[in-house]
């Protein structure tokens, strides 16, 4: 085709790229052209100085054919200059090393170590961590195979050890020991092997490389080039001392000689000893250190000699940590190795000045570094290397400079082991110089002078100094003194003291110590930290420690023997010799502190404070000698009893540790004397004392062993004064819960080898008396745990051997029962104490100790009746008591032997715990009577047996509750017998000696009351379970009631022959039919063993046995009820038409009825019906036919308007079980029902609501009551048919009975209805006890009145007298306020359904007043929101506590107090029904409502309370939409009638209703709030509100059905925009409308597009609809609606306002209709009043005529 020829493209596989290294290599190997001296400036160019030097190893350029090419991409990018490319490419090659084998690697073995040269000091850290991982793995995988390039690698790998960066070091020191085992030889071998090597590698890098040279060809900065140079310097430099430390051992070194000849020549070398980085400086020193130790080196050193001496004492103040170590162990070896060290030296100038600075600067905070070199250093100075320096001038100004180092105060303070080291330092020192001393024996006067200097100024001064001071140094450095001075006192008695060098010392130091701490303590006012300190130095002193020396260093005891310096060893602890001065003058320097001490005590009595101090410092005299001597010496009488009596007139003005002190230096003191002396001093003396706290101490010791075995101190523990102490501790310990008294107490009861205690047992009986005290009171502290656990201690101790008396065991034994019973495991008791106290108890029953006689029995007894008579008891605590109760009855009769004696005891004993007024069978049967007409008028159960009265209250069901709960358990825990152990073959499981059997103590023979209890508590856990599930309970009242029934559950699953005497007995009672619980409780016996085991189907085999017996034995009315019962637990078709009780004929309609309902519920529940099941609801429509066929006879057998109250009980039972058979039929099939049966159902109705309404005043009998919730329901599910009829086509039959019914029946019975619930709910007082079933009644009958039809009721108020429109109102306003929620809800429902006619009157009302000028003023009196007036103020104050805590302010959210829901839900309700009314009027009616709102100010509490009312979270993150917006949603009126609806979430409902229902009212209080309440309105409403407006406003728009003629509306909902188009003939005008932000807070926004009339008419358009949409309380589409209903008057000619030119009113929606009688021009009635009041003229505004 032609054209250009295309090249190859550029692979990775290309033979010789573009490399770096190979122009680095060109450059390298022609002469460069020279580019002057500038180039060896500092950061200057890098160019080399010499062709061929460069450092950086040449890069192959090709590679052996053996190498693999992905080999050779690798090798390739490791010369690459960018450090991510390096660290993959040594990545990938150790992949690579990895997977390959040995005989692969060998081939790039050759090109390694030059890679390895280049990467090993490559700049980037991670680089040369990475190279040596690669060079780890290639040394373990190739070993031997390496060795041929060993001399290449090792000179680098082993200056790779001291990497600066820790890691790549780290590996590379492995990767050495892994290699060559870590064998010392080895290592060795290596070095030598490469000696050659490593040597010129370091030396080149020390003498000829510089940062240039280093890095040519490598594209760094100066800064990362200096940083290679001094990286490659440190590890030249550690390498040759790690050389030189492994070839030290080796005898052929003259290749090795010959090297560091030429290193230490070259000049170079010396002048890193200057380097300013610290690193390379220590380097050197190290180096040179190495040098010095090596024998075979020292000559190669020697030249340099002199400039080596001046190097290392010019740096011997060097602060540098890293530095200092390496330059004072050169000093030190130049003075071992050089006897001559100190010629190049000038003393005065070089060393002194700079050794003073760094004694006098702490050494420059580099101590354990420095300090141990000192010995050494100051051994090596002689009188000759100090030149003309006298040695004695010398030593003085080492010490005072020293000195200075060891007492001052550094800023910051030294570290303390910083001064452990310069102490240490500073005494090795001292000692050494005066051991120099004493053994010169031919020493002269001026040198023991010195030594006495030396004390006197570096030894006693310092310690002056240091008694006043605050220093930290005190401690250690009398700590060291002491050791000094013990040193001293050793040396003289091993007779080493030449020339009483030592004894003079010590002499001199004791003087000076006697005078200081004399001299020091004999002022009248004496400083705490002085006596401390002098005490420390006395302590010191007694503990002297003369071998107290550094581990380090060893001071010879003989003369010709020498300083060594050893390595640390581990210290062994030996024997401390004392020093003889300890019971010389230490001694009598503590005898005199003790005096002192002693006298300042005493004249400081008027202020324990200070005496107390001066006691403390005594007692630790007194602790280091406690010989007779001694306190003989503290007194000027010199015997014991005046020493005695000294400390002992001490204790009345001393603290109580103080006086601790001093009573146990006395009984130190008292051992001393005679034994007849010191217990009549103890009794006569220290007994005789009166302060509390000395009694206290003294009783301690008294109780303590070996004084209370003492027969004389027994008989003073039995004396009255003693018994009056202990029982004065007892009752402190309850106050003050102190142990140290507690434990006291303990003491009194130690029992000796006969039983018998230390105390009489009147003192026992006052200790027990006091320590029971707490046990009575409410647990709030500790005190009665540990009283309770003290008794529970020690009660088996007094009531083994008779230590108290009878009444006072029996008194607490009451005690700690009554605590068991009471209480449990809480915050200030603990389970192990409660354990204790229950268990001595239970003893001392058990053993016999406390006998229960009739008395004690009937204590016991009331202590139960008592607390079970108490407070609301917890499940817990019921369940404690009832065990402790059966632990009671078996614990106090197991003694006796006689059985049946025991058994009969046994009865005795639960008869007198059991029996209770609370539960007598009165209570039992009212409570019973109680809950089956609860469960009754709920319509699960009927009532078919007779009872008068139903009353009875919340609280005495409880107490009845709770007798039955405990009774029952401690039955139970008597009777309960436990499976015996299965067999399981296992080992493991076999019962061993120790095995308890559960059924030991269980009750094998019952009496007849004991079952007549059970059977009780049984009736009372049935009546409970009824209760429980009609009632709201409490949680710890639902707790109650579940945990009685399931115990009754787990006894009846019991396999006890008592199981099955109960089980006959319930039997027996039901088929007597006396009462609807004892058909319930057959519902237990599905819990027996015979029904239990099939589980679900156990109430289905239960009910089948029933229906066979009972029908047989024609217990009817027992079946039936026991099936209500069962019915929720059998399975569906569980009753047929061929079940046994469709077989019979009862006289009593209400039996057949029931079966027939329970019929229909069993059988059409499901979702799928068979074509058998029509023949039960053909049997059902017969019955029921029956009856009404039976009424036409029997007039009076259905009970048509009658007073029920007279009917006999049973009868009225009939008709509701009929009426109730009817309503389920008319909800289930009422399709079903012939032309009789709903003749039937409307006469029955009209006329059982007139037997509602004659008895509606009885509603508390029962029979009535049942009578009513029946006819109401019927009238429910009548009412439920009918309008649903009306929606759909229906039968000419029904239509028929329909209209009849509109037309004769409807409005009576609803009247009569209402105005019996008006009756039953209005200004009625109930009994308490009948509280709760009135509020039953109520919550079936109030969703019936939400049924009525309030157009009847409206017309019947309208017109009547006695219950007029104002009633009406009050009533449901006062209903609002009902504790019942179902009865408030059904006001807020009335009130809905009467806002209609009342919004009609005002309208009707306001087109009246519409012509008059003055409407405004006589309308605002008597529209419908006027009757909500007086209850608004009402409220207003109740709320008004809520807002004054609440003003917007994040910082009050979390002090809010709850707010009352029953007020605040009231309270909300009424509002709901003003905000319902406004949405119901029309826009004029509505601004007139919003006027009355607004003029009365009632939407600002009521806005401020929804947002105090809403969720604290929502509140606190109302910036920002943290949480969901779903609280802000509408709820339905089914959600609002939960009764556990949150007041926030209705809060919330109701600031969304009322923003989209009344925007105005709301708009116009946020726009007058303060600043910060508006931004947090705005934020919030934003954030959570305004998007759910939004969206349903523009849907509702969007929706709507009905089309204007004239008028298109679009919206577009992502941009909250709604365009209408206005259009006749071919004029066109268009709006849109943009809702803001924060809509509808913010104002919305208005843009008229085509316009009729011209610019000037769209504004005024645009405006009207903006102030309309802002100041009136109307939807977007209401405006619209204006909008267009003013364009279309205006095309039909009709005339505009001219004050607010408009044609329609934006308030009333009204044509101009006031007509000027000169001008002809038409007004709006509300305009022109306007315009009258505010230019106060009543003259047109047009013509200026009088109007």
């Amino acid at each position: 085709m032609g054209g250009k020829t295309k090249q190859a493209p550029r692979t990775k596989n290309n033979a010789k790229p573009s490399s770096s290294s190979r122009t680095a290599e060109l450059l390298g190997s022609s002469t460069p052209i020279f580019v002057g001296f500038s180039a060896q400036t500092d950061g200057g160019g890098l160019v080399p100085f010499a062709p061929g030097f460069a450092s950086a190893e040449q890069m192959p350029d090709s590679f052996d054919a053996a190498i693999s090419p992905q080999t050779q991409i690798i090798l390739r990018k490791l010369s690459k200059k960018d450090p991510m490319t390096k660290k993959k490419a040594l990545q990938e090659l150790h992949e690579l090393i990895e997977q390959s084998d040995v005989e692969v690697l060998k081939n790039i073995l050759p090109l390694w170590p030059k890679y390895y040269l280049n990467l090993a000091s490559d700049p980037e850290h991670t680089v040369r961590e990475q190279t040596q991982t690669v060079l780890q793995l290639l040394m373990a995988k190739c070993k031997k195979a390496m060795a041929p390039y060993l001399k290449l690698l090792v000179p680098v790998w082993l200056g790779s050890r001291f990497d600066t960066y820790a890691p790549a070091a780290s590996i590379a020191s492995q990767s050495f020991r892994d290699t060559f085992a870590g064998n010392a030889n080895r290592s060795r071998e290596v070095c030598m092997h490469c000696q050659v090597e490593i040597l010129e590698y370091a030396t080149r890098n020390l003498t000829f490389h510089t940062a240039a040279t280093l890095s040519i060809g490598k594209s760094l900065t100066p800064e990362d080039a200096e940083q290679k140079y001094q990286r490659v310097i440190i590890s030249s430099l550690k390498l040759l001392s790690f050389f030189m430390g492994q070839t030290a051992q080796t005898e052929e070194l003259s290749q090795v000689k010959e090297g560091f000849g030429t290193l230490v020549a070259h000049q170079k070398f010396w002048s890193f000893a200057k380097h300013k980085v610290p690193a390379i400086k220590a380097a050197w020193f190290e180096c040179i250190y190495h040098i010095l130790q090596s024998v075979a080196l020292l000559d190669v050193i020697t030249p340099q000699k002199t400039q080596l001496t001046n190097l290392c004492f010019q740096f011997i103040d060097d602060a540098d940590p890293v530095v200092a170590p390496h330059i004072w162990g050169c000093v030190l070896l130049l003075q071992s190795n050089y006897v001559d060290w100190f010629v190049p030296l000038n003393i005065r100038k070089t060393l002194l000045p700079k050794l003073s600075s760094l004694l006098q600067n702490g050494f420059n905070r580099n101590a354990q570094a420095i300090c141990p070199n000192l010995l050494p250093f100051l051994s090596k100075v002689t009188q000759a290397s100090l030149q003309d320096l006298d040695i004695y001038d010398f030593y003085q100004r080492f010490f005072d400079d020293m000195k200075l180092a060891v007492t001052k105060k550094f800023d910051p303070p030294l570290s303390k082991s910083d001064c452990i080291v310069i102490h240490n330092a500073y005494f090795e020192c001292l000692r050494f110089l005066m051991q120099q001393i004493n053994n010169n024996k031919q020493r002269e006067q001026k040198e023991e002078e010195f030594s006495f200097s030396l004390l006197d100024n570096n030894v006693l001064e310092p310690i002056a100094w240091l008694l006043k001071s605050d220093s930290t140094h005190v401690k250690i450095f009398f700590q060291h003194s002491s050791a000094l001075v013990a040193f001293w006192d050793r040396q003289i008695n091993n007779r080493l003291d030449n020339g009483d060098l030592y004894a003079k010392l010590l002499n001199k130091f004791w003087i000076r110590i006697f005078e200081l701490v004399t001299q020091d303590l004999s002022a009248e006012e004496v400083n705490e930290q002085l006596l401390g300190h002098v005490l420390l130095l006395v302590q010191d002193l007694h503990m002297a420690n003369p071998s107290l020396e550094s581990p380090s260093v060893k001071f010879v005891e003989g003369p010709n023997e020498k300083i060594e310096k050893s390595e640390p060893t581990t210290p062994v602890k030996k024997a401390q010799e004392a020093a003889a001065f300890i019971q010389k003058e230490l001694k009598q320097l503590v005898i005199k502190l003790v005096r002192i001490c002693l006298d300042k005590a005493n004249k400081g009595s008027g202020s324990g404070t200070s005496s107390s101090r001066y006691i403390e410092q005594i007692r630790t005299l007194t602790k280091m000698f406690n010989d007779a001597a001694f306190y003989k010496s503290l007194t000027d009488d010199g015997d014991l009893a005046s020493a005695l009596n000294k400390f002992v007139s001490l204790l009345g003005q001393l603290s109580c540790q103080a006086c601790e002190s001093v009573v146990e230096i006395v009984f130190e003191i008292l051992p001393l004397l005679e034994t007849g002396k010191r217990f009549e001093y103890i009794e006569n003396t220290l007994m005789k004392l009166p302060q509390h706290g000395v009694q206290n101490l003294l009783l301690h010791r008294l109780l303590s062993y070996p004084l209370c075995a003492e027969a004389a101190v027994r008989q003073m523990l039995s004396g009255p004064e003693t018994c009056e102490m202990i029982a004065r501790i007892a009752e402190e310990v309850v106050v003050d819960n102190d142990r140290e008294k507690l434990n006291l107490l303990h003491k009194c009861f130690f029992q000796t080898d006969t039983g018998d205690i230390l105390i009489n047992a009147k003192t026992v009986d006052k200790i027990l008396l006091s320590m029971c005290g707490p046990l009575e009171q409410p647990v709030v502290d500790d005190a009665v745990e540990v009283c309770g656990s003290f008794i529970a201690q020690i009660m088996p101790v007094i009531c083994s051997n008779n230590n108290s008396s009878l009444h006072v065991r029996q008194h607490i034994f009451l005690k700690l029962f009554k605590f068991s019973l009471e209480h449990r495991p809480e915050d200030y008791l603990s389970e192990d104490t409660l354990w204790e106290i229950t268990t001595c108890w239970q003893d001392g029953l058990s053993s016999k100790d406390i006998e229960i006689d009739d008395d004690m029995l009937k204590c016991c007894a009331g202590i139960v009746e008592e607390l079970a008579n108490s407070a609301e008891l917890k499940a817990d605590t019921l369940d404690g008591m009832a065990e402790a109760m059966a632990k009671f009855v078996i614990c106090s009769t197991e003694n006796i032997e006689d059985e049946y004696k025991r058994l009969e005891r046994i009865d005795e004993t639960l008869t007198a715990l059991l029996e209770t007024p609370l539960k007598t069978t009165d209570k039992v049967q009212q409570f019973e009577n109680h809950c089956v007409l609860l469960e009754a008028l709920h319509g699960s159960v009927t009532a078919g047996v007779p009872f008068e009265n139903a009353c009875l209250s919340r609280n005495e069901i409880l107490p009845l509750l709770q007798r039955s709960t405990l009774n029952f358990s401690t039955i139970y825990k008597l009777v309960y017998q436990f499976p015996p152990p299965q067999d399981t073959n296992d080992p493991e499981d076999e019962l061993t000696e120790d095995y308890c059997d559960p059924n030991a103590d269980v009750l094998k023979k019952w009496n007849e009351p004991l079952i007549a209890e059970l059977l009780q508590c049984i009736r009372v856990a049935g009546t409970a379970e009824c209760w429980l599930e009609m009632s709201v309970l409490q949680s710890s009242t639902e707790e109650l009631v579940l945990i009685l029934s399931e115990k009754v559950q787990s006894f009846m699953g019991n396999s006890s022959d008592l199981v099955a005497i109960v089980k006959e007995r319930l039997q027996q009672a039901a088929v007597q039919q006396s009462s609807v619980i004892d058909c319930r409780l057959l519902s237990y016996l599905r819990f027996c063993p015979q029904y239990a085991a099939f589980e679900e189907s156990a109430s289905i085999l239960l009910h089948e046995d029933l229906s066979e017996n009972l029908v047989t034995q024609g217990a009817l009315k027992t079946y039936v009820i026991a099936l209500q019962f069962l019915l929720p637990k059998l399975s569906q078709k569980a009753i047929t038409l061929s079940s046994a009780i469709m077989g019979t004929e009862p006289p009593e309609i209400w039996v057949k009825a029931a079966v027939f309902h329970a019929l229909l519920l069993n059988n059409f529940e499901g979702d799928v019906n068979e074509q058998t099941d029509r023949n039960i609801i053909v049997s059902a429509v017969q019955f029921m036919t029956s009856i009404g066929e039976r009424q036409a006879s029997q007039k009076d057998l259905l009970h048509y308007n009658v007073e029920i109250q007279r009917q006999p009980y049973e009868s009225v039972i009939n008709t509701v079980e009929f009426i109730k058979l009817l309503t389920e039929v008319l909800k289930r099939f009422p399709y079903e029902l012939s032309i009789k049966n709903w003749d039937a159902i409307r006469i029955g109705l009209s006329s059982w609501v007139l037997s509602v309404s004659k008895s509606i005043a009885q509603y508390q009998d029962p029979k009535t009551s049942l009578f009513i919730v029946a006819v109401y329901e019927l009238f429910a599910a009548l009412i439920d048919f009918i309008r649903s009829e009306k929606q759909k086509s229906s039968t000419e039959l029904l239509k028929n009975m329909i209209d009849e019914w509109d037309s004769l029946f409807a409005k009576e019975v609803n009247l009569v209805l209402f105005k019996s619930y008006y009756l039953l709910t209005h200004e009625v007082s109930v009994d308490p006890g009948f509280q709760a079933c009135y509020e039953a009644l109520l919550e079936q009958i109030t969703p019936v009145i939400e049924r009525l039809d309030y157009s009847f009721v409206y017309s019947f108020c309208k017109s009547n007298s006695n219950i007029t429109l104002d009633h009406l109102c009050n009533f449901l306003f006062k209903q609002l306020y009902s504790v019942q929620h179902s009865v408030r809800l059904s006001a807020v429902h009335s009130l809905r359904q009467l806002t209609p006619h009342f919004v009609a009157d005002d309208i009707e009302l306001n087109e009246k007043q519409s012509e008059s000028l003055d409407a405004s003023t006589t309308i605002c009196k008597w529209h419908f929101l006027n009757r909500f007036e007086d209850y608004l103020t009402r409220y207003d104050a109740l709320i008004t506590k809520y807002l004054e805590e609440f003003t917007f302010k994040l910082s009050e959210l979390d002090d809010l107090e709850p707010i009352d829901r029953h007020n605040a839900l009231s309270y909300l309700f009424l509002w709901d029904c003003i905000i319902n009314a406004c949405a119901k009027s029309p826009v004029a009616l509505r601004a007139v409502y919003t006027n009355w709102l607004n003029d009365n100010k009632y939407e600002e509490n009521f806005l401020h309370f929804l947002f105090r009312a809403m969720p604290v979270d929502i509140l606190k993150n109302h910036g920002a939409k943290v949480h969901s917006n779903g609280v802000y949603k509408e709820l339905t009126w089914s959600q609002q009638k939960d009764r556990h609806l949150p007041l926030e979430r209705y809060a919330c409902h109701l600031y969304t209703e009322v923003l989209r229902k009344l925007p105005a009212v709301v708009r116009r209080w946020w726009n007058a709030t303060q600043s910060r309440q508006k931004n947090f309105i705005d934020n919030l409403t934003t954030n959570y509100v305004s998007s759910l407006i939004c969206s349903e406003e523009l849907k509702a728009i969007a929706n709507r059905k009905e089309k204007h003629e004239n008028m298109q509306v679009t919206v577009h909902s992502s941009t909250r925009e709604v365009l209408a188009v206005y259009a006749i003939d071919e004029a066109r005008m268009e709006l849109v409308i943009t809702l803001a932000p924060n809509y509808p807070l913010g104002a919305v926004k208005v843009e008229c597009g085509k316009q009729i009339g011209g610019r000037a008419s769209s504004r005024n358009v645009g405006m009207q609809l903006t102030i309309f949409l802002t100041h009136q309380n109307g939807t977007i589409y209401d405006g619209l609606t204006m909008w267009k209903n003013n364009l279309d008057k205006k095309f039909e000619g009709v005339e505009e306002c001219y004050v607010c030119y408009t044609v329609i009113h934006q308030e009333t929606c009204q044509l101009p209709k006031l007509t000027c009688k000169t001008c002809k021009k038409k007004f709006h009635g509300p305009c022109l009043y306007k315009w009258f009041t505010t230019s106060s003229k009543s003259t047109c505004p047009i013509c200026r005529n009088v109007f």
